[in-house]
């Protein structure tokens, strides 16, 4: 299963916890539809949801980028590179003309693990840095 929401995503910043939530939800929609028995018959569906999911994740990224920026974030820079890496591969998703079952399911896992390891490990040091700074909201 992909785009599984759990616990230990939570930063503890609510804004930025709801926009993750908010990606894993669209990340969702789309595993739970590639999963389905009629995948290859909902192509305008999956693409709208590819579509959703890449527009998204940019925008959050963006809004996450401002909020480090706001709160000085020391490691701002490598944290960028690191969205710059997914959004790149993002971009490729217009490209994509009516993928097989295989290229979508590894699209999915990459970009589901992706983002979960990239919360799991990069974003958890905004909130240690924050809490090193006391401008964690639960400090």
């Amino acid at each position: 299963m992909y785009f599984e929401w759990k616990d230990n995503y939570e930063m503890g910043v609510k804004e930025v916890d709801d926009q993750h939530r908010k990606l894993f939800q669209i990340g969702r929609k789309l595993s739970d539809i590639i999963q389905s028995e009629n995948v290859l018959h909902n192509y305008d569906e999956i693409e709208r949801i590819l579509i959703e999911l890449k527009n998204y994740t940019i925008e959050h990224f963006s809004k996450e980028e401002q909020f480090m920026k706001e709160h000085g974030y020391t490691d701002l820079v490598s944290h960028a590179m690191e969205h710059a890496f997914l959004r790149k591969k993002l971009m490729k998703i217009d490209s994509l003309k009516e993928p097989n079952h295989k290229t979508l399911v590894e699209l999915v896992s990459f970009v589901s693990d992706w983002i979960s390891q990239h919360i799991l490990i990069t974003d958890m040091k905004i909130r240690n840095f924050l809490i090193l700074v006391e401008k964690y909201p639960g400090a």
